[in-house]
């Protein structure tokens, strides 16, 4: 499978404070995180609020320069690329907001939002041509050619996020990142919004990155699943086999928080999130202080390389891989 985008120990970090008289602090929001996208796979990324996810997305997207490591879309490091490389690089990914209303320009008509990268990168100049080409982008998507002179507050939030995905496909990009593109609706909206991304994905040959918080929604749409945690990468495997077979204590203890229908079951299911201990070292590992597994004299050590057994990746020092199943599996 040739792989289209590929990040290798990446480090980002932001400065705050240093005004005036202020103590400048550097925060590291990404560590050593490594992660590989191949043509027409769609990847999902777990993890709680905070731990980095949205900021990969835009360090992927060249929004956001990054201190160390690589970054590579179809072999092209970003941080080299030249102005006019660097517009090239725009038609090959694309970006899907989490909220569709403020994503969209309020003041311009579905036809001005979807033309406009055209406008930008010179494309469909003649105007039957565009016109076709706007009736189907606007098809393709679920919508009727009749809402192109309409605004965006016209719209429902459904409606909306498909124009945003309509404008987003207007490039007929490679990558697309989606991040967390249903959590803002309804849950029946939800469910047509992850068909059309679906199908979509499978029509125009797309890759696709998938932020979300919710692993049912990622076991439909993604291929394998990568969970992150304080800005590292923790566990990544294909879809079922994650789901079934979590090796990584931090991914039990999210999948822990999964509802289950059976309440026999659920009520076995104690949740393992702990709170964090002070009294722990932290070390290499950013879980130890949370972790229901620790032991000093493994934990508090400098870390090993991150094991891999058929595809299945962990960075824990103790556990992988165990051999009895995890109670916490969905």
């Amino acid at each position: 499978m040739k792989i289209l985008a590929e990040i290798n120990h990446l480090f980002k970090t932001y400065d705050r404070g240093g005004w005036l008289f202020g103590k400048k602090e550097t925060k590291t929001v990404l560590q050593d995180v490594t992660l590989h996208l191949g043509e027409r796979e769609i990847v999902g990324l777990v993890g709680e609020s905070g731990c980095g996810k949205t900021t990969l997305a835009k360090v992927l997207l060249g929004l956001e320069p990054y201190q160390r490591g690589s970054v590579k879309v179809n072999g092209a490091e970003l941080n080299r690329l030249s102005k006019a490389d660097f517009k090239r690089l725009r038609r090959q990914v694309q970006v899907v907001f989490q909220d569709p209303y403020s994503s969209l320009e309020p003041r311009m008509t579905v036809r001005q939002i979807l033309a406009e990268p055209w406008d930008i990168h010179g494309l469909h100049k003649d105007k039957a041509e565009r016109e076709q080409a706007l009736t189907a982008l606007v098809r393709a998507v679920g919508l009727d050619p009749l809402h192109l002179n309409r605004y965006p507050h016209e719209f429902s939030g459904g409606q909306r996020q498909r124009i945003a995905i309509a404008r987003a496909l207007a490039l007929e990009p490679q990558l697309l990142v989606a991040d967390e593109p249903v959590s803002a609706l309804d849950v029946s909206v939800q469910a047509q919004i992850l068909n059309l991304l679906k199908d979509i994905s499978r029509q125009r040959a797309l890759s696709m990155l998938f932020i979300s918080h919710d692993f049912a929604v990622a076991r439909f749409l993604c291929d394998r699943i990568a969970v992150m945690y304080k800005g590292r990468i923790l566990e990544a495997a294909p879809t079922e086999e994650l789901l079934s077979n979590p090796q990584h204590p931090y991914t039990e203890a999210l999948l822990s928080a999964v509802p289950v229908p059976d309440p026999k079951v659920q009520k076995q299911r104690e949740p393992v999130t702990h709170k964090a201990d002070a009294k722990r070292r932290q070390g290499p590992c950013p879980y130890a202080a949370r972790c229901r597994y620790y032991r000093q004299e493994d934990c508090a050590a400098p870390q090993p390389a991150p094991l891999q057994d058929n595809g299945h990746f962990c960075a824990c020092v103790r556990m992988p891989f165990k051999k009895e199943k995890s109670r916490y599996a969905v």
